[in-house]
């Protein structure tokens, strides 16, 4: 009896020992170390611990100090809660200092009684910008910023103005929204992270242009296909047609600064459909509807319009262009085939005689945008939006490139300041862009304010701002003409 009491009890026992060895709390100090660095930034650590043991624990809490001090008396401590198997553990923190040198080490509180592991020095980084794109737009277009290290509370301003940041992303990334425009329109990026400033060498351009309507055409025609003509700050338009349906038989005068237009006599019968330069206008027909043709050739010469010797061909829709005192005139018609269409005339004003030079690659017409620039007259091919060169010294033609805008339906402007050139604008298009003739880069400038559904009839260029006279679709009634400037660098 007395054996088997004292066996059960045995059996007992162990069978208590075997149970509670699965689940033991360590009762004692379990070995802890700060393993290593595995990432830090500007203000963000993420570190590693272990705890070595090979039973299971209680611990309440475990985690890092950090500080700056290896005393740690101020620590920002990362508190990764309570624990009960050894092994690895990560914590991570955000805010810390740009560019400071730091200390971190691992803890654990098993039992009431805190443990530290070792400690490890570290350093936290110092942001970098590294560029941005686009380097061009309007207000309101998204720009990426590349670098890293970039803070939580990083700040971007274009020149004084501050920019929307939308996200910062894996802290080398800002997506930022350009703020409006302020007094300049090329202006610095500058990127700020807690306190440090950063600046971009290049400049960030806002997109310019402005367009003011100055009047409305003081009379109920709308003149389309006409001439018009510049001498200095002096305009003239006139003759043509009225929305396409009868003559025009009136001329108008307007100079720079002054109330509006006013109306001139005419200089000599109304044509339609003429060549028309700076200077020099002709040819053309004197009906709409009736193929009748004029031969007509005058000069403007000193606010006076001087009839010249007709001319020794029919021209209907050319396209004229002065360049080295010399006036040239590309699409001419007799009789009116693709290849006359076509034909390449110079006008010698010394001796007044023309010259058949060539033809051109193409069809050309008035209607097409063209433009001057020293010694080569620039057309872009309404076909395929290619833009080619004539040389009037060599008397050969190149091609250059492509436009890159909107053509629209023809009656496109061209005009040139200095070393840049300003394109665009044709019926139904609101787009302008402007040429480097130095590298041939395009940019964009702002689009146009006004209705895309008037044709331009007149342009003008003078003290670096474009004039433009601009008349309604023949579907539209009761609509006056207008009158707008365009500034291609105004914002």
């Amino acid at each position: 009896m007395n054996r088997s009491f004292t066996e059960f009890f045995l059996l007992l026992t162990c069978l208590t020992v075997f149970f509670s060895s699965c689940e033991e709390v360590i009762e004692g100090n379990a070995s802890l170390v700060t393993e290593d660095i595995l990432f830090v930034s500007g203000e963000k650590i993420r570190v590693s611990g272990r705890i070595i043991t090979t039973r299971n624990i209680n611990a309440s809490d475990h985690g890092f100090y950090i500080d700056e001090n290896e005393a740690y008396p101020q620590p920002i401590i990362i508190s990764l809660g309570e624990r009960e198997a050894p092994g690895r553990f990560i914590g991570e923190t955000m805010g810390l200092k740009l560019g400071k040198r730091y200390f971190v080490k691992s803890f654990v509180v098993i039992g009431g009684e805190k443990i530290f592991g070792n400690s490890l020095p570290f350093d936290t980084l110092v942001p970098e910008i590294f560029g941005f794109s686009p380097d061009r737009g309007t207000a309101g277009t998204i720009v990426t910023i590349n670098g890293k290290n970039f803070t939580s509370d990083t700040e971007v301003f274009f020149g004084t103005s501050k920019a929307q940041v939308i996200s910062i992303d894996f802290e080398s990334r800002i997506l930022v929204q350009v703020p409006p425009i302020g007094t300049q329109p090329d202006v610095n990026i500058r990127v700020i992270s807690q306190g440090k400033e950063m600046v971009f060498d290049g400049l960030y351009k806002y997109t310019t242009g402005k367009f003011n309507q100055l009047a409305l055409f003081p009379s109920t025609i709308r003149i389309q296909d006409g001439v018009f003509l510049q001498e200095g700050n002096t305009f003239y338009v006139g003759m043509g047609s009225d929305r396409s349906q009868t003559i025009n038989q009136t001329m108008w005068r307007y100079r720079v600064g002054g109330p509006n237009w006013e109306q001139i006599p005419l200089p000599g019968q109304s044509l339609w459909r003429g060549f028309t330069s700076k200077n020099y206008f002709g040819g053309g027909r004197t009906s709409v509807t009736v193929p009748e043709f004029s031969r007509d050739f005058y000069r403007l010469q000193n606010g006076t319009f001087i009839k010249l010797p007709d001319l020794p061909f029919i021209s209907v829709n050319g396209l004229a262009f002065e360049i080295g005192n010399q006036l040239y005139l590309i699409g001419s018609i007799d009789p009116n085939t693709p290849t006359s269409n076509s034909l390449v005339y110079r006008f010698n004003p010394n001796n007044q005689s023309w010259t058949l030079l060539g033809q051109a690659p193409f069809q050309v017409n008035r209607t097409m945008i063209n433009f001057t620039y020293q010694h080569r007259q620039f057309i872009i091919n309404p076909d395929n939006r290619e833009m080619v060169a004539y040389n009037t010294i060599s008397n050969t033609w190149e091609g250059i490139g492509v436009y890159p805008g909107e053509l629209g339906n023809g009656t496109g402007i061209g005009a040139v300041f200095g070393q840049k050139a300003y394109v665009g604008l044709g019926n139904r298009s609101i787009q302008m862009w402007e040429l480097d003739l130095t590298n041939f880069e395009w940019v964009k400038k702002n689009d146009f304010t006004g209705s895309p559904t008037f044709r331009n009839e007149a342009v003008f260029i003078h003290e670096g701002l474009i004039y433009v006279l601009r008349s309604a679709e023949l579907q539209i009634l009761g609509v006056t003409s207008e009158f707008w400037v365009f500034d291609p660098l105004g914002f």
